[in-house]
């Protein structure tokens, strides 16, 4: 694709277009390092201020990312979630290409504390259960989800989490309800605020460094009932969310 001069697209907005059919088509992969500004600049026949104009929207669109002291680079492709709607986990991975698998990093019984009996609905007396799980997109670690469950709730999840597990099928706990037939959500109420990740996120993610991922708070019902308590963390630089609202 060449840059077209009789045309009233600006040169930038072509060059852009032409460094995302490059990445669109393969034949620049995620976390290459692009030609430099001189080189575009050359093989287009566009100034430096051009190539930097279409070098910057092409960041601001996610194409592409800027190293100090090294260059430009391919972004690896974020996973777009709709906030609005609820989506399988495979489905939402297989909407960009990337094979989903799930692993079980905690089953168990655990204590009741104040806050989660609270927002439960159970006595302090009353065991809770907790399920942990690792989400994957093509066998790199995304999103890790800790539950709480009422024990005659969480009993069930387990044994279902257990059984897709064996199956080798992706699931998140939303997804085990489908195979509980007496449960069945209605709603969820969340929060969403980015933090810092620490060591054990780290070690789970397989993060380098300290990094800021998305934490996900959620509450989820079946009609007034609660019936889980999550805590959800989700790379940040996988991960984008977006919601469509209406204006009055």
């Amino acid at each position: 694709m060449d840059i077209k001069r009789d045309r009233s697209t600006p040169l930038y907005i072509q060059l852009k277009n032409i460094i995302a059919d490059k990445i669109n088509a393969g034949e620049w992969a995620p976390e290459q390092q692009i030609p430099s500004e001189r080189e575009l600049g050359k093989d287009y026949e566009v100034s430096r201020i051009t190539v930097r104009q279409a070098i910057d929207l092409a960041v601001n669109e996610g194409l592409l990312y800027r190293t100090h002291g090294k260059g430009t680079f391919v972004a690896t492709p974020t996973i777009k979630q709709e906030l609005s709607k609820v989506d399988s986990f495979q489905s939402t991975l297989s909407q960009q290409g990337l094979v989903a698998s799930t692993d079980i990093v905690k089953a168990e019984m655990t204590v009741t504390d104040l806050q989660l009996g609270t927002l439960l609905g159970v006595d302090m007396i009353d065991s809770l259960y907790n399920l942990q799980l690792v989400g994957y997109g093509d066998e790199l670690p995304i999103v890790f989800y800790d539950s709480f469950f009422p024990i005659d709730i969480g009993k069930q999840v387990i044994e279902a989490a257990r059984e897709e597990k064996k199956a080798g099928r992706p699931f998140t706990t939303l997804d085990l309800y489908k195979n509980i037939g007496a449960i069945s959500p209605t709603h969820s109420k969340q929060t969403f605020e980015s933090v810092l990740s620490d060591d054990r996120l780290a070690k789970i993610l397989r993060l380098d460094e300290v990094t800021p991922i998305f934490k996900v708070t959620s509450i989820i019902y079946a009609e007034d009932r609660a019936i889980e308590y999550r805590t959800s963390y989700y790379k940040g630089d996988k991960y984008k969310f977006f919601i469509t609202r209406s204006i009055q």
